[in-house]
C-alpha cells in the first residue's frame, strides 16, 4: 500500500503565516505581497484570496478574524482598477514585474473567487473584434522568444479575462475560435510547446522551463474553455524531462512552475489513453514526496516563503494533484483547484 500524504501540519500554521502581511495598522483586507512591506498590495490580497480558497479555509479564516469580511477584500481589490482603461495594477509598477495582463486577469479572477466582478470594463478587449485582429495582436503582442514564460501572461491574461467574464463580454462570438485556431496551428509538433520565438529560429532544439511555463498560461484556457490540448503525448514527455532530482521543476522552493508541469501532464493525461500512466505517477509521487518534507515543516515556510505569490503556485500544485488522485492524502481537507473556477492564478 502507498504511503499517504499528510499536508494537516502545513494548514495548522497557515493563517499564522498568512498574518504576516495582514497590516494591522490599516483598514481590514490590507495585505502586503512581502514579509515586513508596510504597503498593502493587489497582489497581497489576490493570493491571499487564492490560498485559502485553495485550500478550502476561507471561511474559516474568517471565523478566526472577524475585523475581516467577504465585502471589504472585494472592495479591496476592486480599489487597484483603473477607471478608464480597466486595467488592475499594484502601483506603477506590478509585484515580479508583472505585465498589467497578468495582474488584472489575476484580480479578476480573485474577484470570481469572492462571487464579485470588477467594476468598470477593460477597454482594450473592444478592439479585438476581427480574426485578423487578434492573430495580429497574438503574433505581436506576447513575447514568444527570450521572455516567453513571462510574455505569455499577455496573451493568456487576456484569453482568462474573456473566459472568466464570460461570452457577454468577448469582443466578438468567434474570439476564442480566432484565437485557439491561431495557437492549434503555431503549436509545435515534437515538443507540443509552442516555439515560434525568434529564438527558437536560432536554437531549434531548445526546450526549457521557459517554454513550459509560457505554454501553460494558455493551456489553462483551453482546459476552462473544453478545447484539447495540441500534441498531449508530447507534451507529457517534454514536461517529464524537464523535471529534477529534487522533483520540483526548478528550486527547492517549490512555486508556479511545478504547478505548470503538473498541470500539463495530468490534464494531458486525461486527454490520452493512460500515456505514460507509470512515467506520470512515478513525478507525482517524487514532487509529493519532496514538498511534503518541506512546506510541512514551519521553519522552512517562513524562511523560504516569504512573499504570498510563491505558495499560491504551491498550494495549486497540491490541489490539482488531489483532484486527480484524492487517494494518496491522509488529511480530511478537500483541496480545491481554482483553475476549474477560473483560468488564472
Amino acid at each position: 500500500m502507498e504511503a499517504k500524504f499528510d499536508f494537516s501540519p502545513f494548514l495548522d500554521f497557515l493563517f499564522e503565516w498568512i498574518d504576516q502581511f495582514k497590516l494591522s495598522s490599516r483598514s481590514p483586507a490590507s495585505f502586503s505581497v512581502k514579509v515586513n512591506n508596510p504597503y498593502p498590495s493587489l497582489y497581497g490580497i489576490s493570493d491571499t484570496v487564492f490560498n485559502l480558497n485553495i485550500t478550502n479555509s476561507l471561511k474559516s479564516y474568517f471565523s478566526h478574524h472577524p475585523q475581516e469580511n467577504m465585502e471589504s477584500w472585494v472592495k479591496e481589490i476592486q480599489s487597484y482598477q483603473n477607471p478608464k482603461t480597466g486595467w488592475f495594477k499594484d502601483g506603477r509598477i506590478n509585484f515580479g514585474l508583472h505585465f498589467k495582463e497578468h495582474s488584472t486577469a489575476f484580480a479578476i479572477s480573485a474577484l470570481k473567487l469572492l462571487d464579485a466582478k470588477p467594476k468598470y470594463p477593460l477597454k482594450v478587449i473592444k478592439k479585438l473584434n476581427t480574426e485578423e485582429k487578434v492573430h495580429k495582436w497574438l503574433k505581436r503582442t506576447p513575447e514568444w522568444g527570450l521572455l516567453y514564460w513571462p510574455g505569455s501572461h499577455r496573451g493568456g491574461g487576456i484569453g482568462a479575462i474573456l473566459a472568466t467574464l464570460g461570452p457577454e463580454n468577448y469582443p466578438h462570438r468567434d474570439f476564442f475560435k480566432w484565437y485557439f485556431n491561431w495557437l492549434d496551428k503555431k503549436a509545435d509538433p515534437n515538443v507540443g510547446f509552442w516555439r515560434i520565438g525568434w529564438i527558437h529560429k536560432i536554437l531549434k532544439d531548445r526546450l526549457t522551463l521557459n517554454e513550459l511555463g509560457g505554454a501553460v498560461h494558455y493551456y489553462w484556457i483551453y482546459e476552462y474553455m473544453n478545447r484539447p490540448i495540441p500534441y498531449p503525448e508530447k507534451v507529457i514527455d517534454s514536461t517529464l524531462s524537464l523535471q529534477n532530482n529534487l522533483g520540483t521543476w526548478d528550486k527547492e522552493v517549490s512555486y508556479c512552475i511545478d504547478l505548470d508541469a503538473l498541470f500539463c501532464l495530468i490534464r494531458c493525461f486525461k486527454q490520452t489513453e493512460r500515456y505514460k500512466d507509470k512515467e506520470i505517477k512515478n513525478s507525482i509521487l517524487k514532487y509529493l514526496n519532496y514538498v511534503d518534507k518541506t512546506i510541512n515543516k514551519k521553519n522552512f515556510l517562513f524562511s523560504h516563503y516569504t512573499d504570498t505569490h510563491k505558495l499560491t503556485g504551491c498550494v495549486c500544485a497540491i490541489a490539482e494533484i488531489y483532484n486527480f488522485m484524492p487517494e494518496l492524502f491522509e488529511s480530511s481537507n478537500e483541496w480545491i483547484q481554482t483553475l476549474d473556477i477560473t483560468p488564472w492564478i
